[in-house]
């Protein structure tokens, strides 16, 4: 004889817990990116953002480092020049 196999009404309950758990982790993990997005960008914001493409750039330029880093770190750092120009609407100050 074949018994049908239904999910136990636990089961049904740990599932839509964990459903609810996923959806509450999407809602903040969006909020929180919408937060950082909406943020006034502030001098000191602009200036540290400046400083990490300048660091970029330097580290990028070491001699100690293989040339496929050298490149990489290349393009990760005109990447942030790039962000940086959407951002703030002007190009970052050459060091």
């Amino acid at each position: 004889m074949h018994t049908a196999s239904f999910p136990r009404p636990a089961s049904k309950a740990r599932f839509h817990t964990v459903m609810l758990a996923c959806l509450g982790f999407t809602i903040a993990m969006t909020a929180a990116l919408v937060y950082v997005v909406s943020r006034p960008q502030t001098p000191q914001v602009q200036s540290a953002e400046q400083h990490a493409i300048t660091m970029c750039w330097q580290r990028s330029e070491d001699p100690a480092r293989t040339a496929i880093y050298r490149s990489t770190h290349g393009q990760a750092c005109q990447e942030m020049e790039k962000q940086y120009r959407l951002k703030f609407g002007q190009a970052p100050e050459a060091s």
